[in-house]
């Protein structure tokens, strides 16, 4: 599991505090096979983070003109307009980076879940998250935890610049 965020923007951080938590359910109940990471990175710097993985799943805030805080979407490699990590202003989308990588024969997740927390508040410098989103964390936390019950697959990769909390 890959959460991403800005551990000082509020809501953006959402990605960071569900990998947390995790992994604090997976201390209770380890799960053999299981990576939970952190990371500040976007668009082409993540395949560093997923290369050599069969699984990936991938949180991160979502960021949208009239947002409905804390509600979650699943999404796929294809459609996450409004998460900037995953799409890159200066870089290239993460679905393209997959397509660049199959290209170049490296070794990537074959399946990949990605989920988009609605945020409220991702300018505004806090270490905590709007409560609206705050509310989220552990039951999507929960609901990764069970999705990795059922897979039983490493899912991340290395943890390549410590920010989780």
């Amino acid at each position: 599991m890959l959460g991403l965020g800005n551990p000082v923007l509020s809501d953006d951080a959402v990605g960071l505090k569900v990998a947390e938590r995790l992994r604090e359910l997976l201390a209770e109940r380890p799960l053999p096979g299981v990576d939970v990471l952190c990371s500040t990175r976007g668009g082409l710097e993540l395949l560093d983070l997923l290369v050599g993985y069969a699984r990936a799943v991938i949180v991160d805030a979502l960021t949208l003109p009239d947002p409905d805080p804390g509600r979650v979407h699943e999404l796929g490699l294809a459609s996450f307009a409004g998460m900037a990590r995953l799409v890159g202003s200066h870089d290239i989308s993460l679905s393209q980076a997959f397509q660049l990588a199959e290209r170049l024969s490296v070794a990537m997740p074959s399946e990949v879940i990605i989920f988009g927390v609605e945020a409220a508040e991702v300018h505004e410098f806090s270490e905590e998250l709007t409560p609206a989103v705050a509310g989220v964390v552990e039951p999507l936390a929960r609901q990764i935890y069970g999705l990795l019950t059922g897979v039983q697959a490493s899912v991340g990769g290395e943890d390549q610049n410590g920010v989780c909390p």
